[in-house]
């Protein structure tokens, strides 16, 4: 991407900002905004409703392979990258939502430079100009070819089982009318545990046998029963067994030259295949949930993403117009700007340390450091956040100095003194306490805000989860805070924990190893 270099005012006026800096600034603050975008894991982009690309981010091009300039310079670039099988339903589908001004979704596969074939989910948003009609188009482009691969390979798994299956012998067993049995071949008696072949026994002593291992015998005997009262009927049915086994059962007269002589019963074990039925139900309800946590969560980063941008883009074009116009520029105007990119920053800090935390790569520089200095530190700097909120401390009498990364542990307490705020829309006390106690330094956030449903409380630290109660329009996030937290806490040997009603409230504790105590008046000398 281009960098926007603003023209600075020739001669400032008495009294005003020095305009170079604040071009300068400007500059820097453009930078950043470029850096955010091209961090994203994904193609950031912007065209016209022709496709023609006014923006794409480098992720494009360590994705693809192709020159960020051969989206800008060849105006069917999109177009003639597309796979064959994808290009014209695509583009056919993205002409008439953005005819309709529509946002839309859609999965195609783009062909790299070095001949690879990779499908993209491309998020499109369509910005409608004062006419109604389409004037720009904006969207990210998502790498799931890995998810695409993988469920290739469990399709094939599934069939490739299922072939097996089917090609599994059965267990055979004939009786003839008087109840002798008549034949049967090794596989029935391996299925049933019978030690050797017994073509003497009677079907009541094998039934009796049978019986011992069934899960439930009544209903197996009143099955049996049934058949019997009815020599020309035919019978499928399954039958668990005590060991957790399940065999299909299929039963059908025997004939001789029209006449029934006695009854074939037909067992295969199909235990693998309902167990791997089981499995691969679960296997996809566990790849939706895990689909529905990707698509949520692309949906929550696109909207926190977007949010600072409207009014950071507001606030450039304005600036831009300030300089252009020789007028003086606020000082305030560019803190907004800042505020904006300070708040991109964020989102996109929560990302990494969630990749980090994810890969076990979070590293912690940890040293011996005083708890309630980080804490009263923390603290002070909330106290005039919000005017709605009362924010009291309980300080301890002693020093509490424990081995930590000062740096992570200060994150830690942000994070819980920022859900604490921002989860009490309406006000109210926040109070922050660390104790000591057997061994273990606690520090307590409580606020009096909206709580957390107990059935979801549990789900609390996972990656990406939001409490129904807490709708992204109306708090905002990517749902990572706690979810690092937890990460931090642990690496320092602790515990963090939540206790929290609907409607009254929410008090998270964090428990961390503490090393000799000593008291305060010690601590300073």
């Amino acid at each position: 991407m281009a960098d926007i270099q603003p023209e600075p005012a020739s001669t400032p006026s008495a009294g005003a900002p020095d305009l170079h800096e604040t071009a300068r600034e400007l500059t820097r603050a453009w930078r950043e905004h470029e850096a955010l975008i091209d961090s994203v894991d994904g193609i950031v982009w912007e065209a016209d409703p022709a496709f023609r690309f006014t923006l794409v981010s480098k992720q494009a091009e360590r994705l693809l392979g192709y020159p960020l300039r051969c989206w800008y310079e060849d105006p069917g670039f999109w177009l003639k990258h597309l796979h064959p099988d994808d290009r014209e339903w695509a583009a056919s589908h993205c002409r008439e939502a953005v005819e309709q001004c529509l946002p839309h979704e859609m999965e195609y596969r783009m062909l790299a430079s070095d001949g690879r074939v990779v499908w993209l989910r491309d998020i499109v948003s369509v910005v409608p100009g004062e006419d109604g009609r389409p004037r720009r188009l904006r969207g990210i482009m998502v790498d799931v070819t890995v998810q695409r691969r993988t469920q290739e390979r469990l399709e094939q798994t599934v069939a490739l089982l299922e072939a097996t299956l089917d090609s599994t012998a059965d267990g055979l067993l004939v009786v003839g009318l008087d109840g002798h049995v008549l034949a049967s071949n090794k596989r029935f008696h391996q299925l049933w545990g019978l030690a050797t072949a017994r073509l003497d026994a009677t079907d009541a002593s094998l039934l009796e046998e049978v019986r011992k291992k069934v899960k439930d015998p009544d209903a197996f005997m009143t099955r049996v029963r049934e058949l019997y009262t009815t020599p020309e009927a035919e019978s499928f049915d399954v039958v668990e067994l005590r060991d957790g086994r399940v065999l299909e059962r299929y039963s059908a007269p025997q004939r001789q030259r029209g006449v029934v002589t006695g009854r074939v019963w037909s067992f295969r074990d199909i235990s693998p295949r309902v167990h791997a039925e089981q499995e691969r139900e679960q296997l996809l309800r566990d790849a939706n949930e895990a689909i529905q946590v990707r698509d949520d969560f692309l949906s929550i980063a696109s909207h926190e993403l977007k949010t600072p941008l409207t009014p950071l883009r507001l606030n450039l074009q304005m600036l831009k117009h300030a300089l252009e116009a020789d007028q003086a520029v606020t000082p305030g105007r560019v803190d907004k700007a800042l505020g904006q990119v300070r708040r991109l920053s964020a989102l996109v800090n929560d990302l990494l340390d969630a990749s980090c935390v994810g890969a076990g790569r979070m590293e912690l520089q940890r040293m011996p450091m005083s708890l309630p200095e980080l804490v009263h530190e923390v603290f002070s700097d909330f106290r005039s956040v919000s005017e709605t909120h009362v924010l009291t401390y309980d300080a301890p009498d002693e020093d509490v100095p424990v081995l930590g990364d000062r740096g992570r542990l200060a994150q830690v307490m942000t994070n819980l003194l920022e859900n604490a705020l921002k989860y009490s829309p309406l006000g109210g006390a926040v109070r922050v306490s660390l104790t000591h106690s057997g061994g273990d330094a606690v520090i307590t956030v409580a606020d009096s805000g909206i709580g957390i449903p107990k059935e979801e409380q549990a789900h609390l630290f996972e990656r990406f989860f939001r409490a129904r109660n807490a709708p992204v329009s109306g708090f905002g996030g990517l749902g990572l805070g706690l979810y690092i937290c937890r990460d931090i806490v642990e690496r320092h040997g602790g515990h963090i924990w939540v206790e929290s009603e609907l409607g009254h409230g929410s008090t998270f504790h964090v428990s961390l190893p503490a090393l000799a105590v000593q008291p305060l008046h010690e601590a300073h000398v």
